[in-house]
């Protein structure tokens, strides 16, 4: 996927957040978040995330993921298909009920999933 995804207009830049209210992993999401979409943060409200299950069924391998979101005005959506070395293992809590992607070698950037093994469009720290 990431080959063929245009930046967006705020690739390449780095968000500035004024103030100690955010912590630095706060800072960090919301810049990617503004690379990746071309949009300034909103702040929507609180999103309680469970902590990940001491148990999981492993299904196998990953191969891909479809996605939609807005960019730059523009509704988009996309699929990323995983190179097989770099896949990482789709998880089931035992409720059924999350889903979860364990391992694999990637990147979210803003070209959205880069592979690691996808050089051409490793961030250029990364090359």
């Amino acid at each position: 996927m990431s080959g063929g995804v245009p930046p967006s207009s705020r690739a390449g830049k780095r968000a500035v957040f004024t103030g100690a209210r955010h912590s630095a992993a706060y800072q960090t999401a919301a810049s990617m978040y503004e690379r990746f979409t071309g949009h300034d943060v909103e702040e929507l409200g609180v999103l309680e995330i469970p902590g990940i299950p001491s148990v999981v069924a492993v299904i196998g391998p990953c191969d891909g993921l479809m996605y939609s979101t807005v960019r730059d005005g523009k509704h988009e959506s996309y699929i990323h298909e995983f190179a097989a070395d770099d896949r990482p293992l789709l998880c089931i809590a035992p409720n059924g009920r999350r889903i979860i992607l364990a391992g694999g070698a990637f990147k979210f950037t803003d070209r959205g999933i880069v592979d690691d093994s996808d050089l051409k469009n490793q961030p250029r720290k990364r090359r």
